[in-house]
């Protein structure tokens, strides 16, 4: 793993911010939609989001996988609903790592979205050295960052350069998906700003963004080819030649979608380095639908 840049070198600092893969654990939850070799990571740990289809309930990536998610939602006559984790699940997530780890970040989908962060800030009362965080995204978005965060556990970093970056990642970070319909979104309440896109013409595809931890709209596009190139032009946008740029790609059940995507940024005269190709998972997919494609990348 490549490692973010440190910043403010020569800095003083507390040696008890110090933190390193010896001390500083990871909390998120499964909205994070990151692939099960990270998840399997020994410093980061998954709280999961649930489920139901009518009298079934299944935690997010544990009990249901995207395929077979996918392939249900396919045939249901109503789309499933989800829920956050309870306080108590995040309690005794925390009450575990506590016995190993001096220090805990938990990061979690945007508050705008669901109650998980609530439930998170509840779960950690009682604790010392706990900090939950609002990514203000969702799915892949806070994967990426999660990755990256890790990687500065690798080399050993401190709390306010651990801080620093996830306040950089917010504010910078680009962040693009790519929606097959807006019915999913619309049907499960969470279209917040996109509403602007909705019932366009034939043809004409969303290119939906986050903004201040909601759905918003970045531009309608007509054709998915467009579409794409759109994206590959969002990169451009935000980015400029040299640095390396941090890519997650992430898709709904559309693998050839995301090698197009793929395909189209390293294209481009930027230096693309594609940490994470991922797919979204149950809970995420039941408001982006299949056919989604998401593009979310960070230019150190």
């Amino acid at each position: 793993m490549s490692y973010p840049k440190r910043e403010g070198e020569g800095m003083k600092e507390d040696p008890s911010d110090a933190l390193d893969r010896t001390n500083t654990a990871i909390v998120i939850d499964s909205c994070a939609d990151l692939p099960d070799e990270v998840v399997a990571d020994p410093n980061l740990a998954m709280v999961p989001l649930k489920l139901h289809f009518g009298d079934d309930t299944f935690r997010d990536w544990l009990d249901i996988r995207p395929a077979e998610f996918y392939a249900r939602l396919e045939k249901a006559e109503r789309l499933p609903t989800t829920s956050q984790p309870s306080a108590g699940e995040f309690q005794s997530e925390y009450r575990r790592l506590r016995e190993r780890f001096d220090h805990i970040f938990s990061i979690h989908l945007s508050d705008k979205l669901s109650g998980t962060f609530s439930s998170a800030s509840l779960g950690k009362e009682g604790f010392a050295g706990i900090t939950v965080v609002d990514s203000e995204m969702a799915s892949l978005a806070v994967g990426l960052l999660v990755y990256r965060l890790l990687g500065l556990l690798d080399r050993g970093t401190t709390r306010g350069e651990f801080l620093e970056y996830i306040d950089r990642y917010r504010r910078k970070a680009g962040r693009l998906f790519l929606l097959d319909t807006l019915e999913y979104l619309q049907k499960g309440g969470r279209i917040g700003k996109a509403s602007s896109v909705a019932g366009s013409l034939l043809h004409i595809k969303p290119l939906l963004t986050f903004n201040d931890g909601i759905v918003d709209a970045y531009k309608k596009v007509r054709g998915e080819r467009k579409a794409m190139i759109a994206m590959q032009e969002y990169l451009l946008e935000l980015t400029q030649p040299g640095p390396p740029v941090r890519v997650c790609i992430g898709h709904g059940a559309a693998p050839e979608k995301a090698d197009e995507l793929a395909a189209l940024i390293q294209a481009t005269d930027r230096t693309i380095d594609i940490c994470l190709r991922g797919e979204v998972g149950a809970v995420i997919g039941t408001y982006a639908g299949p056919g989604a494609v998401a593009l979310f990348f960070i230019q150190e």
